[in-house]
């Protein structure tokens, strides 16, 4: 298959993989080489054909749509695994949570995660714009972990036989810029993912809080900060839904 990869999440694939393999995986960096065929040398400085071992140390180049295509066979032929691109005679709504799923759709990003994005765009700035000399170190700490999005999560919606299913997907995971992102909702992507809900949650649940899974804030913290700015509300989808973990989208 040949395509572009929009969203890779290798931890999740390698662990996958090494439960279906029952083996861990390895992380080789390079290969050692040998050729044993053989080479001539000059006959007239040797007067003969000598065998000659070259080896050569190689570098791995990663290829995404590889791994994909390998960690797709290696899911054929499991009970857990449906691939929904080569039949329509699988019934979603039974599938049970844990269950690694493959099909051909549209997803998109939420509007309302649009102005979260612009607030981190503008996080340095708006640090810089409210930390003073004043200010103790620790403050400004906390300040910055109040604010930190380094393993913010992207809520993203998929509607899929009848379903609207919704995850969220690692920013560090994008192989594409967050604003190419909107390009690719007029697309049909390939998506790869796990089954995360046993059955329909309810849509007066939200499935994305920007305060938890964009800026990781815990429990006590999100109880203590009152009315919410603009910008930070949950967000819901209209009926009820599924949950699922994408592993890899690509098309």
């Amino acid at each position: 298959m040949f395509g572009n990869v929009v969203y890779y999440d290798r931890n999740k694939i390698n662990e996958y993989k090494s439960i279906i393999m029952r083996q861990r995986n390895l992380e080789i960096d390079e290969y050692e080489i040998t050729n044993d065929k053989g080479a001539k040398l000059d006959l007239k400085a040797v007067g003969l054909d000598i065998n000659a071992t070259k080896a050569y140390k190689a570098k791995i180049q990663d290829s995404l749509l590889l791994n994909c295509d390998e960690f797709e066979k290696a899911l054929n032929g499991r009970d857990d695994y449906f691939d929904f691109t080569t039949s329509s005679n699988y019934d979603i709504t039974t599938m049970r949570r844990g269950t690694i799923i493959k099909f051909d759709g549209y997803f998109k990003i939420p509007e309302e995660f649009d102005l979260i994005q612009t607030i981190d765009r503008f996080k340095p700035m708006l640090i810089a714009s409210m930390t003073t000399n004043n200010m103790e170190e620790s403050e400004k700490e906390a300040l910055r972990e109040f604010l930190d999005s380094t393993n913010a999560k992207i809520p993203v919606l998929v509607d899929f036989e009848e379903q609207i299913l919704c995850s969220k997907i690692l920013s560090e995971n994008l192989l594409v810029e967050y604003e190419a992102l909107e390009e690719y909702e007029d697309l049909e992507v390939t998506i790869l993912g796990r089954i995360t809900s046993s059955n329909l949650i309810s849509s007066s649940k939200a499935f994305y809080d920007p305060l938890k899974d964009f800026m990781t804030l815990n429990r006590a913290m999100r109880r203590g900060m009152g009315e919410r700015a603009e910008g930070l509300n949950e967000i819901f989808v209209d009926v009820d839904y599924r949950t699922i973990e994408i592993v890899a989208i690509y098309q």
